[in-house]
């Protein structure tokens, strides 16, 4: 997904509303303020990447300031961190009671869950990339103690500006594999600079991969009933790639067809052993539980327990 908004055709008193709402169109809803609208010339460039995405922002004639407040943050689809990083221009950041005057090539980070504020006193040009938390995995609960602050001096931290600055100025389309690829990159190298300096990488990467399957799971016991139910759809949810998904469950020894397989089982087995259940046919409990036809709900079943949902109901009553 690539889009790019420009203020240069639009009227004077809609410049701030069109410039609100492009934010929000790139996942970056803020409330603009700006002292001379008639001179407010802005480019907003946006480049998504799988759940992320890549803002390129360039106010060329004047100052203006930015406020995240609480009606945008109602409007947020999914709570991001943002990483901040100025290319030419400055601001002083203010979020959670912290302030900090941010330069170029510094980069910055902003908690998208709660309200700030970016004032520029001069034209900027700066890019922002949007995580979604969920993203993150266990290495989310760092970023409190990272907004607006400076950022430690890590190798990590300038391959993510390398990387920023990159992908800003590739001319290309992404393919879809290679978006998610590099989504998984960027991801990757945020979670490296967010890890305290003793942390151990093997317990860091158990911890994430377990905080990812219990997320699975979550969704598999709200969701299992739709039969339309994929892993693309729950990695969507996730804020991750397919392949993320894939490969973290499988470190497990597990994957999402057995996990979501085995909590239908285990529901639709329920079903037909309580009481209540006593007047629903098969065809109910195969449906109720997600899948797509009696027959193959009783052949897994089958394979499972031994024997069939129906011989099964006949032992209950």
């Amino acid at each position: 997904m690539y889009n790019r908004w420009s203020t240069s055709h639009i009227a004077a008193r809609h410049r701030a509303e069109f410039w609100r709402a492009a934010s929000q169109e790139a996942r970056t809803p803020i409330t603009p303020h700006i002292p001379r609208v008639e001179s407010f010339d802005a480019v907003l460039t946006s480049r998504g990447l799988d759940s992320l995405a890549l803002n390129h922002v360039q106010v060329l004639n004047t100052g203006h300031d930015v406020e995240s407040t609480d009606r945008d943050l109602v409007r947020s689809e999914v709570p991001c961190v943002f990483v901040d990083l100025y290319l030419s221009g400055r601001a002083m950041v203010t979020q959670q009671g912290d302030q900090l005057v941010a330069t170029p090539g510094e980069p910055f980070l902003i908690d998208g869950r709660g309200t700030y504020r970016l004032n520029h006193a001069d034209p900027v040009n700066m890019l922002a990339l949007a995580v979604p938390y969920a993203a993150l995995g266990i290495h989310a609960s760092a970023v409190d103690r990272l907004v607006a602050r400076q950022l430690p001096r890590r190798a990590s931290l300038q391959l993510l500006v390398a990387q920023m600055q990159t992908l800003n100025l590739w001319p290309h389309a992404l393919e879809a594999d290679e978006s998610c690829r590099i989504s998984d990159l960027l991801v990757g190298t945020l979670q490296a600079l967010l890890l305290p300096d003793s942390a151990d990488v093997s317990t860091s990467a158990r911890m994430r991969r377990g905080f990812l399957r219990r997320r699975v799971q979550q969704i598999i016991v709200q969701q299992y009933a739709d039969a339309t139910l994929s892993p693309a759809a729950v990695a969507h949810q996730m804020g991750v790639s397919v392949r993320t998904l894939h490969a973290h469950l499988a470190q497990d020894g597990t994957s999402f067809g057995a996990e979501l397989m085995d909590y239908r089982l285990q529901r639709a087995y329920a079903m037909l052993c309580g009481a209540r259940q006593s007047m629903s046919t098969i065809m109910d409990v195969s449906a109720r539980c997600g899948f797509s036809s009696p027959a193959h709900f009783s052949r897994r079943f089958r394979e499972r327990y031994g024997t069939s949902p129906g011989a099964l109901r006949r032992q209950d009553r």
